[in-house]
């Protein structure tokens, strides 16, 4: 048959397919925000595109797009991040075999990878916040699991810090929640801190390994992360209210939680910098023009400097999205005051701590003339400046030297500017 619309909505409300029904072959289950804040897990009638029943959903965070069993159309388990990932269990064959799994791996984070048929052989990865874990083979009847290789072999038998859920309240009130990992040698003291604002800002931070936290956290930094309005995963609400305030409410959240941490007495305020890629190097450039009174130094990776050249040099394939880009970001051509006073190239008058800039040559979303333009004002006003450029590169090196060239020169940055 030909394709007819089903259902219509703007990019602010949300419906994800999953999957068709194994039961009603015209029935999808997906995840939709329709009429609700949050994203639920819930039934749809194709043949009218009306919500038929809800199967689940959490009142303070979406569900996320897991639990789907294509081979027999049904939903297994439904599943949502507070600070840790939880599942909510449709299906009580499917919960049996996690908590065998679970048995075998207890106190680690376990996703099947595949399954045969029957659903009695599974391809199990498991990690922890602490460690990378690994994969395993799971056979149910025989009650027996093979580690079949380590995620990051390397790492074994290697010490890591654990990333701890905190929660604060912003200056408007909105409460906001995050991690902070602190270095394994940090009992009794104040370490120094880096705030990690994750990319984006349509993103969030979750719990789990993350390399770059256990980086600095092993050079004996603490590492702090927030999920600031704007981010996903809290509902549309919260997503929607970091619109048009990439320089504004979004960086007071920021800035809130790190007043917070020197309020706790958890770390040495004297001794706190900043670094972040994409939307977090911008983070950290914003942060090093208006907050350098609160910052030691600033790290940015591929950054967003200037806003007018982000939403001009946005790729071709997102070309269809430039009017969501205005409403989030900002309308160059009717709002060109708030565009440039979010830019950090505009403020570079403003910087008076040390900074840190990798760039790729070759990043669409940046223009490298400007870049180098900024770095040269910061140099004129006899500013530290670090300056990695790789013109072969594109937004984030991919070239393993360049990559440890990336993180010796930035973690001797921090080293330098925070001891």
């Amino acid at each position: 048959d030909s394709f007819r619309p089903i259902i219509s909505n703007s990019f602010r409300n949300t419906i994800m397919p999953l999957g068709f029904s194994g039961r009603h072959r015209n029935h999808i289950f997906a995840l939709s925000n329709i009429k609700r804040d949050k994203l639920a897990l819930v039934e749809i009638d194709m043949n009218n595109g009306e919500e038929v029943r809800e199967l689940f959903s959490h009142p303070e965070v979406d569900v996320d797009h897991e639990g789907y069993l294509a081979d027999r159309g049904e939903m297994g388990y439904a599943t949502y991040a507070t600070w840790k990932q939880q599942r909510h269990f449709l299906d009580k064959r499917i919960e049996a075999v996690y908590a065998a799994i679970q048995r075998k791996l207890e106190g680690y984070e376990v996703s099947v990878l595949d399954r045969d048929t029957a659903h009695r052989r599974f391809i199990v990865r498991s990690f922890t916040d602490t460690d990378p874990g690994a994969v395993y083979y799971f056979d149910l009847e025989q009650d027996k699991l093979v580690k079949l290789a380590d995620n990051i072999p390397a790492l074994s038998g290697y010490r890591f810090p654990r990333m701890k859920p905190i929660s604060y309240r912003t200056r408007d009130g909105r409460q906001l929640h995050g991690y902070l990992t602190l270095p394994l040698n940090a009992k009794g003291k104040r370490p120094p801190v880096i705030v990690f604002p994750h990319n984006g800002p349509r993103d969030r931070n979750r719990w789990g390994f993350d390399p770059e936290v256990q980086f600095f956290a092993n050079r004996g930094f603490a590492v702090f992360q927030v999920n600031y309005r704007g981010s996903t995963g809290y509902g549309k609400e919260f997503w929607a209210s970091g619109f048009k305030e990439w320089g504004g409410k979004i960086q007071d959240d920021i800035t809130d939680g790190v007043r917070w941490l020197i309020e706790e007495g958890v770390v040495d305020p004297g001794r706190i910098g900043i670094y972040g890629a994409g939307f977090g190097g911008y983070s950290a450039l914003h942060a090093a023009c208006f907050n350098s009174g609160l910052y030691a130094c600033a790290a940015s990776y591929s950054g967003f400097a200037n806003l007018f050249t982000f939403l001009k040099e946005i790729p071709p394939h997102l070309k269809p999205y430039l009017q969501m880009y205005y409403e989030i970001v900002g309308n160059p051509e009717t709002e060109p005051d708030l565009v440039k006073a979010m830019s950090p190239v505009f403020h570079a008058d403003s910087i008076r701590i040390p900074v840190f800039i990798a760039q790729g040559g070759k990043d669409s979303w940046s223009a490298v003339n400007e870049i180098n333009q900024f770095v040269q004002k910061l140099r004129k006003r006899k500013i530290p400046i670090t300056y990695i450029l790789r013109e072969e590169e594109g937004r984030y090196f991919r070239d393993e030297e360049n990559r440890i060239a990336f993180y010796r020169e930035l973690g001797g940055f921090f080293d330098k500017y925070l001891r």
